[in-house]
């Protein structure tokens, strides 16, 4: 008699597939498991049975689960999610904080009167002690109402390269003599209008937080508690250093006030546990958290006892916390909560694309911050002094755009994700030229910069160094007399990872100069905040090459060769025109005689001459530059040192001639 093999239907045996995704696959995979496992207790399976809707309610509960299964994933991703609060969550995971708006931004030219001084012997100026200093967040608007706010300080006082001032006689006295000048300097602006918020603060709470009422809030500008304590906005909570702003005067500086013209203030970090941070939601309101720590004791006071010192073990018998021996500070709270006190928060509101503004549409002052005191003025002086604030004229001759709303929701995507890659530090040559130019106008201005790695110092700075002449150098400036020029400013021979940075300055007539020691100060403080631990940063003169250029033509009959001569000069003046030229950049000669020759009424370029200016000429550089070894098919190659060609004067080092 044959065996008969029963197939096991028990419960671990049946065959449950996971792969159902929607409602026909989960009610189709339903009726299959019941036809399998259970096909004498139930047949009837059409769709007005009363098992069918159980299957059907089932497949429905099934999908529904399924999809948002499927959801939560997808709006996990940053490339695959789709609402804006999802989107705004990972952003911030990211290290990225969303912008509600854009303001306008622009240069607007202020106009004072300044009265006139003599030096007793007949030679008339603007008197320094009438000159305006303008405050940062003074407000100006247009006659439609639009307000703009200064970003810096626009100080009368200083005339450099970077910050220039104009000045004309204005008026004059019967006899002649100069009574009023007219001072002219610019500013940078932004949209928006200054807002002010009191908060009153009870007991701590930690990681308290603040809604402001409005949107597209721009920026946080102070907030300052009842105490006259001022809080500092950071990245993040447990970044306890804040970048301020010190004047370059000699309470402060010392030495370094001497070059207060063109640094008028020096970039210092403040150590400060009274730190918030700001965030905005999807809606673009913005929120200010402050710190979790409850205590009441201020990071800045908190002093280092060595008895203390631990290394934050569990059987330490010296100290029952951790300790970093690197702050001092034992407070893991990520900064004060404030507590028992009035916040004062000044914030600016505005932006997006109704902000821009056509040219001369700002015209009102509407509220200015002088930083002009009149305590120990006579009563006259101070009487024109007020008129001298009252004359302030202010007017935009480009218009004011860069106005946006807030970020699309695949902006957001985008910039967060390339913020992401980023880490905010600075890692190749472009990263560190970025952070360089970037620094703020106030610390001083960087005219040219160059990076070029450690070993590339070998090539041509130590020959200068040992006084090494070699003429095959490809024109290196090699010269003895430059090792008095040649400053090592901050240099580290025994970090391998070091890398070398060649900057320059401008002077007053926007000249290339050597920067001076509180713009070199500045730029370390500033760059050290984005290089990586290992890197090390060699701060180092570029080199100026001086030149000359001699260039003679012919001209068509009928044309004025005079015009035609000083058309062409302007032409070479463009040329050479300093903003245009940096680092180890050639200069064709070719494309120098083409624009030469399109000079309206050139007949031919006959020749074009580039000739070496140095110190022996006059007041040049002291780098002497061999301009024929250099040369090769009409292209002049820089020098292997980074160096930057330059005409010094125009005026007088370009001269042409009509044949």
């Amino acid at each position: 008699m044959a065996n008969t093999i029963q197939k096991d239907f028990s419960p671990n045996s049946k065959d449950v597939r996971y792969l159902n995704r929607d409602f026909s696959q989960f009610r189709e995979s339903l009726i299959n498991f019941s036809k399998t496992y259970f096909p004498h207790t139930y047949k009837d399976f059409s769709p007005a049975s009363p098992g069918m809707m159980f299957i059907e309610q089932v497949a429905y509960v099934g999908d529904v689960l399924s999809y948002y299964t499927d959801y939560a994933f997808k709006e996990g991703q940053m490339f695959s999610v789709t609402e804006r609060k999802n989107i705004v969550s990972l952003a911030s995971q990211m290290g990225y904080k969303i912008k509600p708006a854009r303001a306008a931004i622009g240069e607007i030219t202020l106009m004072q009167l300044c009265p006139a001084a003599d030096d007793g012997m007949g030679n008339y100026f603007p008197d320094p002690d009438y000159m305006l200093i303008i405050k940062e967040n003074s407000q100006f608007s247009t006659n439609e109402n639009a307000y703009f706010i200064l970003n810096s300080v626009v100080d009368f006082s200083i005339n450099t390269a970077a910050s220039p001032r104009k000045e004309e006689i204005y008026s004059r006295n019967p006899d002649g003599t100069p009574l009023f000048f007219l001072l002219t300097k610019k500013g940078s602006v932004s949209a928006g209008q200054i807002y002010t918020k009191e908060v009153v603060v009870g007991s701590p709470s930690p990681y308290f937080t603040v809604k402001l009422g409005e949107k597209n809030v721009l920026s946080i500008l102070s907030i300052v508690d009842s105490d006259d304590n001022n809080w500092y906005e950071t990245e993040y909570l447990a970044q306890e250093l804040v970048p301020i702003s010190v004047p370059n005067i000699d309470q402060y500086e010392g030495s370094l006030s001497q070059y207060r013209d063109s640094v008028p203030y020096i970039l210092k970090y403040l150590k400060t546990s009274r730190r918030f941070v700001v965030n905005v939601d999807e809606e673009n309101y913005t929120y200010i958290q402050f710190g979790a720590g409850i205590s009441g004791t201020s990071d800045e006071i908190v002093t280092f006892d060595s008895n203390l010192l631990g290394v934050g073990l569990v059987n330490s018998s010296r100290v029952n916390i951790p300790l970093d021996p690197s702050n001092f500070l034992s407070n893991e709270n990520y900064g004060m909560a404030p507590q028992n006190t009035v916040l004062t928060i000044t914030y600016l509101i505005g932006g997006g694309l109704n902000s821009n503004c056509q040219s001369d549409e700002i015209k009102n002052v509407a509220s200015v911050l002088f930083d002009n005191p009149s305590e120990g003025l006579l009563p006259e002086q101070v009487e024109l002094l007020n008129t001298v604030k009252n004359s302030l004229q202010v007017t935009n001759m480009e218009p004011v755009v860069g106005g946006k709303d807030a970020e699309t929701n695949e902006e957001i995507k985008l910039n967060a994700m390339a913020h992401f890659a980023s880490q905010n530090r600075a890692v190749t040559q472009n990263d560190y030229l970025v952070r360089i130019y970037s620094l703020p106008p106030q610390f001083g201005s960087i005219a040219k910069a160059q990076i070029v790695s450690d070993s590339n110092l070998n090539i041509g700075i130590n020959k200068i160094l040992d006084g090494v002449i070699d003429s095959n150098n490809n024109g290196s400036v090699i010269d003895n007399r430059v090792n008095n020029y040649f400053r090592k400013v901050s240099y580290d021979i025994t970090n391998p990872f070091a890398i070398n940075v060649y900057i320059l300055s401008y002077d007053s007539q926007k000249r290339l100069i050597k920067p001076n020691k509180a713009l070199i100060k500045n730029l370390i403080t500033y760059l050290k905040q984005y290089r990586i631990i290992t890197d090390g940063i060699n701060i180092i003169d570029g080199y100026i090459i001086n030149i000359g250029v001699e260039f003679s033509i012919t001209v068509y009959k009928g044309y004025n060769k005079k015009d035609v001569l000083l058309s062409c000069i302007k032409t070479v003046q463009n040329f050479f025109n300093i903003d245009k030229w940096n680092f180890s950049q050639p200069i064709n000669l070719s494309q120098l005689q083409l624009e030469i020759a399109k000079v309206n009424g050139v007949q031919s370029v006959v020749n074009v001459k580039i000739t070496n200016k140095t110190s022996l000429d006059g007041d040049y550089s002291p780098v002497e530059y061999d301009i024929k070894a250099a040369t090769k098919n009409g292209i002049i190659y820089p020098s292997v040192d980074p160096s930057v060609f330059e005409v010094k004067f125009p005026s007088s080092d370009i001269i042409g001639a009509c044949l």
